[in-house]
């Protein structure tokens, strides 16, 4: 059961160990110019407009099916689809 990769309990904890003595949060810095500041300002909000395209999509292709009884073409999930559906 499991891969070659899989971690041991020894590798997690000197994965553990090694993060402690780094401490990585520390060196975390965010955006330092005004405009990296201003470009992560839009993150969130970014997400909010693909989610609300995403339902823009979803009523168009009701309303393809409705009318011609057959869903949109598709050639597979899209990116966007797998993003909206990634639970």
């Amino acid at each position: 059961m499991g891969t070659k990769s899989a971690w041991t309990p020894e590798r997690r904890a000197r994965q553990a160990q090694i993060i402690r003595e780094t401490r990585p949060w520390n060196h975390s810095t965010g955006p330092r110019t005004e405009k990296g500041k201003a470009i992560s300002s839009q993150n969130a909000r970014k997400s909010e407009v693909i989610r609300e395209l995403m339902d823009m999509l979803k009523h168009i292709d009701q309303i393809t099916y409705a009318l011609t009884g057959r869903p949109r073409l598709r050639k597979g999930p899209s990116r966007a689809w797998q993003w909206k559906n990634r639970e």
